[in-house]
């Protein structure tokens, strides 16, 4: 007997992200105003942070050209090839996943037209004697390490790595760029110390005759609070996708639908380990998500959901695929209903830094942590 799968999984699988691409683009508009006269490059990083690179990139490939999209930041060559067989165009950037640099990764870079972030004086060596025994050249972003204590070239290896390059002109610099740790605050002595840092290496770097045509430092929060005017291109991650800043709108909207409801009696334990006693008799409905979702085992009598516009919290233990809820505030909840576990329903919202909170993480956490198995939906 031939089985035939749905032609919408989120039809049958009773949770899903719904991805709001309208938002996206009203997202970019706003960080675009912040970025002056600069670039933006979009982190798509860990599959666009739980929101499906390709259909991200997608979306914002039909940008135009005014719009100074420089293109997407990616953490290894894999999520790049990903980016290139899905149809995108615009310049990706290797953000941090190369270790060594041979041949074969070369001619990878050059097939796939991936530009690589070098962070560290071995790497740029062995890309030096590659191109040389290529015959080639490459176009490189190099990154320092200003304070972060990262990923970068170190203050000591500047001078170096000058010298290197004076003496390899196959090595094109196109950008150099460090990263802030606390960009969220420009006050902070170690903020000031990084915008100090990264100003002196650009200054060494005109001073030995290297003018790379991009200078990038600012991360989404170093963007929002203006950390380096002069900075030419931002990298913006978790903003892009409305989190972490009230001025912008979350582009995901997490549901789950009712599996069964019932009352319980004053007493009556719920789930594994029996973590919740009903006070009362109560109405209570489980939903079709869980941890195996993405749902945190941590949510377990903490977190709340929203039905019908009212938030319901989550009783007892979160479980593998299911979750359940008090709906004494939704008397009328059917097994028709969806629950928002994140997003929008009516005047309330469940942000990510609310669910971070409740796991004692961050949001950046929350959502990647969303299980591929979620179907995303495009809207």
């Amino acid at each position: 007997m031939q089985m035939e799968a749905p032609g919408r999984p989120w039809q049958v699988r009773q949770t899903s992200l719904e991805i709001d691409l309208g938002r996206l683009k009203q997202n970019y508009t706003k960080l675009l105003r912040r970025a002056g006269k600069g670039e933006l490059l979009i982190l798509l990083k860990s599959d666009a942070y739980g929101h499906s690179h390709a259909e991200i990139a997608g979306a914002l490939e039909s940008l135009p050209a005014k719009s100074r999209l420089h293109g997407y930041g990616v953490a290894n060559v894999e999520e790049g090839i990903e980016l290139r067989r899905a149809g995108i165009r615009r310049p990706v950037l290797v953000m941090s996943g190369i270790q060594d640099y041979d041949a074969e990764l070369d001619r990878c870079l050059e097939t796939c037209d991936l530009i690589p972030v070098v962070s560290s004086p071995k790497v740029l060596a062995e890309l030096a004697r590659t191109l040389e025994k290529r015959s080639a050249t490459r176009t490189v972003h190099l990154k320092f390490n200003t304070g972060m204590n990262r990923l970068g070239f170190d203050a000591h290896e500047v001078a170096p790595a000058l010298e290197l390059l004076k003496n390899n002109p196959a090595i094109r610099v196109e950008g150099i760029l460090s990263h802030l740790a606390v960009g969220e605050n420009p006050k902070a002595s170690l903020s000031r110390r990084q915008v100090k840092e990264f100003r002196a290496i650009v200054e060494s770097f005109a001073e030995a005759g290297i003018h790379p045509r991009y200078v990038h430092l600012a991360n989404s929060a170093g963007l929002a609070a203006k950390i380096l005017p002069e900075g030419n291109m931002a990298r913006v991650g978790l903003h892009i996708y409305g989190a972490g800043d009230e001025g912008l709108k979350p582009v995901a909207r997490w549901t789950a639908q009712i599996y069964q409801v019932r009352t319980i009696a004053k007493g009556e334990l719920v789930g594994y380990g029996g973590r919740f006693r009903a006070p009362k008799a109560m109405r209570m409905a489980v939903l079709g998500v869980g941890y195996g979702d993405g749902y945190r085992r941590a949510f377990s009598n903490k977190a709340e959901v929203l039905l019908k516009g009212k938030r319901c919290p989550v009783i007892g233990s979160v479980s593998m695929d299911l979750t359940a809820i008090d709906i004494s505030r939704v008397p009328n909840a059917t097994v028709k209903d969806r629950a928002v576990l994140l997003g929008a329903d009516g005047r309330d919202e469940i942000s990510a830094e609310e669910l971070a909170a409740h796991a004692n993480t961050i949001s950046w956490e929350i959502l990647t942590g969303i299980s591929p198995r979620v179907p995303r939906v495009f809207i």
